[in-house]
């Protein structure tokens, strides 16, 4: 994903009408700008006011599309080991790279028949849902003291 706009100008001069500078012109997300990104939507610190979209939950539905427009992860786990967690120390990006990463290694204390499915969200309950992805089906039967390791590459620009 490419996150980009368009800059348009023109100027208007007194009796002489609209002279168009520029129409509908890409413009570029600079380094910098993409870090500020990173650090508004990812990451959370003392410079940041808002919450990044940092909370991972999980889920064993396999009934919910994957798409755009969902708003809630369908049967989110919320018991033995693998409720919603802000992995605060997990949460990474560097200077002028393109990638911030959120991860959390989950130990089950009960079983699980398949857990499937992951999300992002902005806090620790309800809130937006910023990012949905499916793992493959099967794999992650979990009994307690089982491991699941949730890690997610967010790159933007």
């Amino acid at each position: 994903m490419t996150i980009h706009g368009f800059l348009s100008a023109s100027v208007t001069k007194r009796g002489k009408g609209v002279k168009q500078l520029a129409l509908m012109v890409h413009n570029l997300l600079t380094t910098d700008g993409r870090d500020f990104y990173h650090n508004q939507c990812i990451i959370e610190s003392a410079a940041n006011t808002t919450k990044g979209a940092n909370h991972i939950a999980v889920t064993e539905d396999t009934t919910q599309t994957i798409n755009a427009s969902q708003t809630s992860l369908t049967g989110e786990i919320t018991t033995n080991g693998l409720a919603r967690t802000n992995p605060s120390t997990t949460i990474t990006h560097t200077d002028n790279t393109n990638s911030s990463t959120v991860e959390h290694t989950f130990t089950a204390s009960g079983s699980f028949t398949d857990v499937v499915r992951s999300a992002l969200f902005n806090a620790s309950s309800s809130g937006i849902m910023t990012h949905f992805a499916a793992f493959s089906s099967g794999s992650g039967t979990l009994i307690s003291g089982d491991t699941l390791k949730v890690t997610w590459t967010i790159n933007i620009g």
